[in-house]
């Protein structure tokens, strides 16, 4: 996972391990069920890319207490906290390395699922459950922002991930959404041909004036 641990541009230690190992003790010992998702847990499956944060997942009724540990590890909040109506997004900063958890507090699937069938991996040496690219693939479809859309189509070609298996979750689930996972699934592994290029111009030669 170098390239999440340096910044290509600058070649320098983004931070992000230390923060993560830290963030992912404070949830170990709060006992609330979470999962890793995001680029870390891409990562983790195979499939690296530039990331300055971590992606952490819990249901609504234990986003008191994961908020507390995070808190209590020293990360501050930079956001409001959640509310009632479904997958609300919590941002907190590590002042040590300035390294961001984004908490995704969620009150159904598919979180719920990606949270009880997670698997314990080691993220940075540290233990923690973590998403599937399957249980992603199910997360980004619910997403239109270019980044994870890119990472949908990213693990649809890899090769990696059992899309049957994710279409199977996805149908007992919400199956109103098939529609649009085979479509995206389609557009993934058959994307569409480059524009042409146009022809290019021949330059003029310039005529060298007498005299």
């Amino acid at each position: 996972m170098d390239l999440l641990e340096t910044d290509p541009v600058t070649g320098k230690r983004t931070g992000l391990a230390r923060t993560v190992r830290k963030a992912l003790r404070a949830m170990r010992a709060s006992c609330v069920p979470f999962s890793v998702i995001g680029a870390t847990a891409l990562a983790v499956r195979g499939l690296p890319r530039m990331s300055r944060d971590l992606d952490l997942v819990v249901l609504v009724d234990d986003a008191d207490v994961a908020i507390d540990a995070l808190r209590d590890a020293g990360l501050r909040a930079s956001t409001p906290t959640y509310d009632d109506e479904g997958a609300t997004e919590l941002i907190f900063v590590d002042p040590a390395t300035g390294v961001e958890v984004d908490l995704l507090v969620a009150a159904g699937d598919p979180e719920a699922t990606v949270i009880g069938e997670a698997q314990p991996t080691a993220v940075f040496g540290a233990a923690a459950p973590v998403a599937s690219l399957e249980h992603l693939l199910l997360l980004y479809l619910y997403s239109n922002q270019p980044r994870h859309l890119g990472d949908f189509a990213s693990i649809a070609q890899s090769g990696r991930a059992d899309l049957k298996k994710a279409e199977r979750s996805l149908a007992l689930m919400h199956p109103e959404m098939l529609t649009t996972y085979r479509r995206r699934v389609k557009e993934a592994r058959t994307p569409p041909a480059a524009a042409p290029r146009p022809p290019a111009r021949r330059s003029t030669p310039t005529r060298r004036r007498k005299g």
